[in-house]
């Protein structure tokens, strides 16, 4: 999913490696969700911060599942 990305991506991959619009991964770095950090030039994502959030994404919803089936 991420192979093809560099280490540190522009959030133009970010968006297109989590299919998701401008506004949604700028609300997601602004709140801390997806680490990053700011630059002259912009935000600078590092490949493992993505990751790491779909990660907890998916934990969440493995959540969320387990309490609907209980």
């Amino acid at each position: 999913m991420f192979s093809r990305y560099d280490d540190i991506m522009s959030p133009e991959d970010a968006m297109e490696a989590l299919n998701i619009g401008r506004s949604k991964l700028y609300e997601l770095l602004r709140s801390g969700q997806i680490k990053s950090w700011k630059m002259k030039k912009g935000y600078r994502i590092p490949k493992i911060a993505l990751k790491d959030f779909v990660i907890n994404q998916a934990k969440l919803n493995m959540e969320r599942y387990r309490e609907l089936e209980e």
